[in-house]
This record gives C-alpha cells, sequence and structure tokens, in this order.
C-alpha cells in the first residue's frame, strides 16, 4: 500500500474507517533483482567492480537468450515452409503465378501490358536524351529491368522504367563529372573530338545503375524500407514541382529549335542559356512542338474526364510519335533542318558487365553521390506509388521486397547497357486502370520494349526532337499539382514553409542540392518534433476519472496544491533539458500551494540515460522546494529502466501509480494528513461530483483485493522483456 502495512496485515498511518489509499504499482519486489554482493573485509574496492559484472553477465544472458530464440524461431519457420513455401519466399512471382486465374486476369493483364508497352517506348527515347545519353539506352532500361522486378517483385501494378526526375540527376550528377560533354548536342551523333567523352559519360550511367541497384538491395536485406518514411510530403512535393520545373525548361531548347552553348539544371542559368541563342529561333519547330503538346495535353485530359475516352490517354505519345514521324518522312523535313532522332542500333542490349569496373581512374568515387541520389528519389518515387496501388487493390506489399526487387532489376540492367530504373507514377496509374491484375502485364509489357529493339527501331530515327521534347513535357506536367501546395498553406504554415524551401532550392541551386535541403529539412523537422515534445498540464473530466490536457478541455478542473503533467514522447538525450526546463516553469507559473508533481508517462515508450540522470535532478530540485515527485502509469520498460538507473530509490517505490487519478487521490491524502483533515472529507470535496466514487473507482478508494491485475509484480511485466 502507498502507505505501507504493518505486521497485522493493516495498513499503517491509516485510522480506523479511513478509505484505504490507492494502492502504488510498485508493489511486490523484482523477484529476479540481484542481490548485490555483502560488502565484507577487504572487499569495499571491489563493491563497484562486482556490480559491473553482474550487470554485464545479466546483459549477456539477456542477449544469448533473445538471440537463441530469434533462431529458433527463425529455424522452426524455415522448416516449416516446405518447399514451395522456400521458392514463393525466393521468387515472389511463383506465388501469384501458382494462384493465377487465367480466365480472370489474362486478357486484362494482357490490354494492360500492351498499353503501358505502347506509351513506354517513345518515353524512354525521350528520358534517354534527357539524360544525355543515347536513345536505345532508354529501351534497354524498359526490357531487362521491367523483367527482372517482374519476378521479384511484390507490387502488382508498379510499372518500373526510366523516369523524367531519375533521368535529370543522372544528367546532372554525370555533367559533374564529366563537364565535356556540355558540348554534346546530340549523343547518337557526337562530334568526333567529344566522342571519347559521351563513351565515358555511357559507361558512367551504367556503373551508376549497378551502384543503385546494390544500394537498393542491400537496403531490402537488412530491412530498411522504413526509412521512406521519413520524406515528409512537403519535402516531397517540394522537391517533385522544382523538378518537374526544370526538367520542362530543360527541353525548350528542342521546343524553340536553339542549341545552347551550356547545360545547367538551374533555373536562372537555364533561362540564360536559352536567350542567348533566342536568335536561332527556329518557328517550324516551335509550331511542331506546340502542336504535340496541346494534342497531349488535350488527349490526357479526356482520358481522365471521361471514362468512354481513356483509352486516349495512354496512346498519346505513340500517337505523336506516329503523326511527328510520318510527316518528316513524308516531307523529308530531316533535309530541312528540323532536328531528328538519327540512326541509332537496333537488335539486343550488349552486355556491359565489363563496364563493371571500380578505381580512381574509373572516377567512381565521384559517381557514389549521383548513385545515391537517383536511389533515394526512386525508392521514394517506386514505394509511394506501389503503397498507393496495394491499398487500391486491397493486397499487402512488403517494402523490403520492393527495395529488393528494384536493386536486382538496376544490378541486372547494368549487365546489359541500362541507366538507373525506377517505377514510374504515369505508366504504373495507366496499368491500373486499364485493368492489369499481376506483374505478368510487365511481361507483355517488356515484351513490347523487345520487338520495338529488334524490328522497329528503323521508324523512329525519323522522329523529330521537338516531338520527343513534348513527352517529356507532357509527361512533368502532371508532377505540378501547385493545389497541394495552397493546401499545405493552409493546414500548417510550418508545412507550406518547408515546401517553399525544398521547391526553391530545387530550382535555384539544383536538384542534387535541392535533394540534399530537402532531406536535411525532413530530418531537421523529425528532430525538431522530437526535441520539444508536448508537455501538457492535466485536469480531470466533469463526472470521470479521465485527465485530459486542460487546454484541450476547457471543462478539466486540477486540484489544488496538486500539478499534474504529461508527457507526450519518449524520453532522450535531445529532449530532457527540454521537458524538465518546462517542468519547472510550470511550477513556477502556477500555484505556490504545489505540493506534489504527478508526472503521466503513459506515452513514454522508452527512457535512456540521460533521461534518467534528468529525473533524478529533477527529483532533487523538486525536494528543495519542498515538492514531491510522483510518477503515473509508467510501461514495464520504463520502470525497469528506472529501477536499474536507482531513480525508483530516491523516488520512492510508493510513488509509483498505475492511473494519474490514482496519484491524484493519494497526494490528496497525504496533503489531508498534513493538515489534519479526513481522509474522505478530502476526497468527497476535491471529487465531488462522481455519485459514488467508491463505486465507480475501486482501485481509487478501497485497497485491491491481492490477487486483482494491480497487484502484479513488475517483474511480470518486465520479464518478456528480460528473456
Amino acid at each position: 500500500a502507498a502507505m505501507g502495512a504493518g505486521g497485522d496485515g493493516k495498513p499503517r498511518d491509516v485510522a480506523e474507517g479511513q478509505p484505504s489509499p490507492p494502492r502504488p504499482l510498485w508493489e511486490v519486489p523484482d523477484v529476479r533483482s540481484r542481490a548485490r554482493p555483502a560488502e565484507g573485509p577487504g572487499k569495499e574496492g571491489q563493491s563497484w567492480y562486482s556490480e559491473v559484472n553482474t550487470e554485464l553477465r545479466a546483459s549477456a544472458r539477456t542477449l544469448h537468450s533473445a538471440g537463441d530464440k530469434a533462431w529458433r524461431r527463425w529455424y522452426a519457420k524455415a522448416c516449416s515452409a516446405g518447399p514451395r513455401g522456400w521458392l514463393f519466399a525466393l521468387l515472389p512471382c511463383a506465388e501469384w503465378l501458382w494462384k493465377y486465374q487465367f480466365r480472370a486476369h489474362f486478357l486484362a493483364d494482357v490490354i494492360a501490358g500492351v498499353t503501358v508497352g505502347v506509351m513506354v517506348v517513345p518515353q524512354s527515347i525521350s528520358y534517354a536524351l534527357l539524360a544525355g545519353l543515347p536513345t536505345q539506352f532508354g529501351l534497354y532500361s524498359s526490357l531487362v529491368p521491367v523483367f527482372i522486378y517482374a519476378m521479384f517483385g511484390s507490387s502488382r501494378q508498379l510499372a518500373v522504367g526510366p523516369v523524367a526526375v531519375v533521368s535529370l540527376l543522372l544528367s546532372e550528377g554525370l555533367s559533374h563529372v564529366f563537364p565535356e560533354v556540355e558540348g554534346v548536342s546530340d549523343p547518337n551523333n557526337p562530334p568526333p573530338e567529344l566522342a571519347q567523352y559521351q563513351d565515358a559519360y555511357n559507361v558512367a550511367a551504367i556503373q551508376v545503375c549497378l551502384m543503385v541497384g546494390l544500394i537498393e538491395l542491400g537496403m531490402g536485406l537488412v530491412g530498411l524500407g522504413f526509412v521512406t518514411n521519413f520524406l515528409s510530403h512537403s519535402v516531397i512535393l517540394g522537391f517533385t514541382h522544382g523538378s518537374a520545373i526544370i526538367i520542362g525548361l530543360s527541353q525548350l531548347k528542342y521546343i524553340l529549335g536553339v542549341t545552347p552553348t551550356s547545360r545547367s539544371s538551374v533555373i536562372h542559368e537555364t533561362i540564360k542559356s536559352l536567350i542567348d541563342v533566342i536568335d536561332q529561333f527556329d518557328w517550324r519547330v516551335f509550331l511542331m512542338g506546340m502542336s504535340f503538346i496541346l494534342l497531349l495535353l488535350v488527349m490526357k485530359h479526356l482520358g481522365k474526364t471521361y471514362r468512354r475516352m481513356r483509352w486516349m490517354r495512354p496512346i498519346g505519345p505513340l500517337t505523336v510519335s506516329v503523326i511527328s514521324i510520318a510527316i518528316t518522312y513524308g516531307a523529308r523535313l530531316d533535309r530541312k533542318g528540323i532536328p531528328v532522332v538519327g540512326d541509332f542500333p537496333d537488335g539486343m542490349p550488349p552486355a556491359t558487365f565489363s563496364s563493371w569496373r571500380f578505381g580512381e581512374e574509373y572516377r567512381s568515387s565521384e559517381l557514389v553521390t549521383t548513385a545515391v541520389v537517383c536511389a533515394i528519389v526512386g525508392l521514394m518515387e517506386s514505394v509511394s506509388i506501389a503503397k498507393a496501388l496495394a491499398a487500391k487493390n486491397k493486397y499487402e506489399l512488403n517494402p523490403n521486397q520492393e527495395l529488393r526487387a528494384l536493386g536486382l532489376s538496376n544490378i541486372m540492367g547494368a549487365g546489359f547497357s541500362s541507366y538507373p530504373a525506377t517505377g514510374s507514377f504515369s505508366r504504373s496509374a495507366v496499368n491500373h486502370e486499364t485493368g492489369g491484375k499481376t506483374a505478368l502485364a510487365s511481361f507483355f509489357t517488356a515484351t513490347i520494349v523487345l520487338l520495338t529493339l529488334l524490328f522497329i527501331t528503323a521508324p523512329f530515327t525519323f522522329m523529330p526532337k521537338c516531338a520527343l521534347a513534348a513527352i517529356v513535357i507532357s509527361g512533368v506536367q502532371g508532377l505540378l499539382d501547385f493545389g497541394e501546395a495552397f493546401l499545405l498553406f493552409k493546414v500548417s504554415k510550418i508545412d507550406f514553409c518547408v515546401w517553399a524551401t525544398s521547391f526553391l532550392g530545387t530550382l535555384f541551386l539544383g536538384a542534387e542540392i535541392g535533394l540534399a535541403i530537402a532531406i536535411g529539412l525532413a530530418m531537421l523537422y523529425v528532430i525538431y518534433e522530437s526535441s520539444f515534445p508536448n508537455v501538457a498540464v492535466l485536469g480531470r473530466l466533469p463526472e470521470s476519472t479521465v485527465y485530459r490536457s486542460i487546454k484541450q478541455y476547457k471543462t478539466a478542473t486540477t486540484v489544488e496544491g496538486i500539478l499534474a503533467v504529461r508527457v507526450g514522447a519518449p524520453m532522450f538525450f535531445a529532449n530532457c533539458s527540454y521537458i524538465k526546463e518546462r517542468l519547472l516553469n510550470l511550477i513556477s507559473k502556477g500555484s505556490s500551494s504545489v505540493r506534489y508533481v504527478v508526472l503521466d508517462l503513459s506515452p513514454v515508450s522508452h527512457v535512456d540515460a540521460t533521461a534518467v540522470h534528468a529525473l533524478e535532478d529533477l527529483h532533487t530540485l523538486l525536494k528543495e522546494r519542498g515538492l514531491q515527485l510522483v510518477l503515473s502509469n509508467p510501461n514495464p520498460v520504463v520502470v525497469h529502466t528506472l529501477e536499474k538507473g536507482g531513480v525508483l530509490e530516491h523516488i520512492g517505490h510508493d510513488s509509483l501509480f498505475v492511473r494519474v487519478h490514482d496519484a491524484v487521490a493519494d497526494c490528496l491524502m497525504n496533503l489531508a494528513d498534513a493538515d489534519g483533515l479526513d481522509h474522505d472529507e478530502a476526497l468527497r470535496s476535491a471529487f465531488s461530483d462522481l455519485d459514488d466514487p467508491g463505486a465507480d473507482s475501486p482501485q481509487v478508494f478501497q485497497r485491491p483485493p491481492a490477487q486483482s491485475k494491480v497487484d502484479v509484480s513488475v517483474e511480470k511485466a518486465v520479464s518478456p522483456h528480460l528473456d
């Protein structure tokens, strides 16, 4: 009991007829508590060593027990899986193939796969040009990675391949490593004096693809799929908006028919480079480019607006490709100064395993930053769209399996002339809207790309570059959702500031630095939120024993002489000082009659060593001021940590309670004892709105039975964490 018990079993210092005080959480001693060795003669100097040795032995037993149980669980699961389970684990596509409903799903998968294939061919060619690579690299990146992801991915609708943002990041990163390629306006036909630099650029793109795959695979193997949760919506939105504008501006040179002397990924330098060569403006190219953009936007709008015309959205890029190729070939515009794609090799992608070379002579260390940036953006884009599609189609998504699948896709793609591939928003949405049911649709998509490489590359040599630019601009136009930014402004000014910083940083400092700023803002926001947790003053709601924040619930009432406070986050080194200062500030601003401080620890999942010292210092400071610290509702892990830190010995085991109401009731009875008042009168005066307090809350006014849930030793609660 809170006051202790005498030898006759009755509580000490409790007058006859008085209600028993609420029972504290700490009642039964810890049966596993380590007995400290007695300090006999000659053992005084060894006491600290004995304690450390005992602690190390206990920790070793705990870790050994936990590791042994984990191994036994894994071994039992592995043995019970059977051959089929192992096959499904190693090759996820085998699971959906085993349960595949041919009549219900096959036709839908064929339609979806072919539709996405028709869409990805012109898009991949455009994105390769955006990445500063020869045209065929886009098609190669839409072949092997798509096959590999279909076998190992857990998403059934995600369409993998080259995307605009990753292409921009790759171009920006490799341009810093190979500044000579800025003089190459056509990667398919570089000038002879710059051909070696373009070849080195192409090999570097393959090496970056390998690095991206290794990063993603490593994260998936160690279970780091949760890291994408640290990028907030406002950070991602700002980076995406800024990148979309940069991508659109980078394609204006093809719409205007000009050839800038330099290449840049920041808005002011890009605009300046266009203005410097505006005298090269070609109205014919401009007219064709704007017509294609208008056609794509109209078809996309009709496909989104009218359900019967949704087929128009995915065939927009193919329509522009066919029309532009027909006009260029029919009028022989390639001979009249209209820039076209030009010749590029057909056939299967050449094996590039020999390009997997690392070292200073290959500038591998300079490619790591680009690989990390591409991996982060790729994961962010893929996992977000995969989660959304999984929720719509009502199946579970394994983020770690997604990382492993994307990693394997890029590793194998790097062996066959690919640059980094990831999930595409637009193509995944089309795959879902056209009825794709399983990853079999991706096999049909890759088949369309393979047939194009084998038999249909010749027509694309007549495709105008302004048509490719129109496809890119139409694709990134869907990323410019400024209505979401206005919503952020309405909902949270802080989130809007984060969006604006990420957006402007990407525009004026470049995509890589913009992404670094975005990630830094996300981490800073997490640190800020964890360093300044909510510390709320609690009051009791009318006619109940529930305590809530007095700021949120105006009807909540406090008790004279008692300050109840709730800490709204785990206590660790980053927020201990703030919590202590906040508590002392609340005490100084509160009533001078405060004698007890009740600290509600229910939201506190854990405390570290710094928090243990902070609580001990807080107890000392309060004791010097004549106040008593009381703890309420800590979880077993927190109790065990406080016990090992010796805090409970200073605060007192009788100052630990199950509920805030228990603690407040005990403090009231102690105040009544100090003032010479009757316990029952003090309790009923403070809780006068409770009709029958004893019946409503027996644990407050009556001693619980010996075998009640409150009478459970801390050891029983903590033991699962010790095993």
